[in-house]
């Protein structure tokens, strides 16, 4: 019953919150009286509701508020930390980060540090630029057009030689992020510090994180940058799903 209940609410999404009962049975493929007997149940038990006057089915309210009540009991560190650990480990025992917006900065919220001597100088806590960083490229990129351009009216900050503070050079390396699904920052924070991250979104598409790896130059390459973006999108998107992004 469970499966059958499973794969009736998959056939709901924000595209079609609604569905009549001919559409469910002929999208399942399977007998009318079959269909209606499984969807009465979901009906008495509340998980579908049915609009008297069209007939047509819904996600009902109280499928609605355990889906609430899960969410606010996944926290984000506690689904994103087996992810850290993981990506400590993909990337050769080099520091991943968990970062989130805040503002016109980033801050990082949780991490797993590196084995090597020579490490990157995160925090918890520690705060960093939007522009000049791997992650705040993740967040910038996310952003509706006229949040990016209220951000790029303020003069950027010079960190290093390698920042962009040019607006339109900037602009352009966001469609990259676009486009490739992750960020990059060699040396543009600090000197000598690498990164990649990728976003992680909520159950409503949203991105309101980022997870990522940094590295000091000595142990950069393309070859290094290509694998560890591919471990963040993995990373990224296991913990998109636990927290309900399909």
């Amino acid at each position: 019953m469970l499966e059958k209940l499973n794969t009736i609410l998959d056939l709901f999404s924000a595209e079609r919150p609604e569905l009549t009962f001919m559409e469910i049975a002929d999208r399942l493929n399977r007998p009318r009286s079959s269909v209606y007997r499984i969807l009465a149940r979901a009906a008495s038990a509340g998980f579908l509701d049915q609009d008297p006057a069209s007939g047509r089915y819904r996600v009902g309210i109280r499928l609605a508020s355990l889906g609430e009540l899960a969410r606010h009991a996944t926290s984000l560190q506690r689904v994103a930390y087996p992810q850290l650990l993981h990506l400590a480990e993909r990337s050769g025992g080099e520091t991943s980060v968990l970062m989130v917006p805040s503002g016109t900065e980033g801050v990082t919220v949780d991490l797993v540090e590196g084995f090597h001597p020579v490490r990157i100088p995160h925090h918890l806590g520690g705060r960093f630029p939007l522009h000049a960083t791997a992650g705040g490229k993740t967040f910038l990129a996310a952003m509706p057009p006229e949040e990016v351009a209220r951000i790029l009216k303020r003069p950027l900050e010079r960190c290093t030689a390698r920042t962009i503070v040019d607006p339109a050079k900037l602009r352009r390396e966001l469609e990259r992020v676009r486009a490739q699904g992750h960020g990059v920052a060699v040396g543009e924070w600090i000197e000598d510090l690498c990164a990649v991250a990728a976003p992680i979104r909520n159950h409503r598409g949203r991105v309101v994180a980022a997870i990522g790896v940094a590295s000091p130059s000595p142990r950069w390459s393309p070859k290094v940058r290509s694998a560890l973006a591919r471990e963040c999108l993995k990373a990224a998107e296991a913990a998109s799903r636990a927290l309900g992004y399909r």
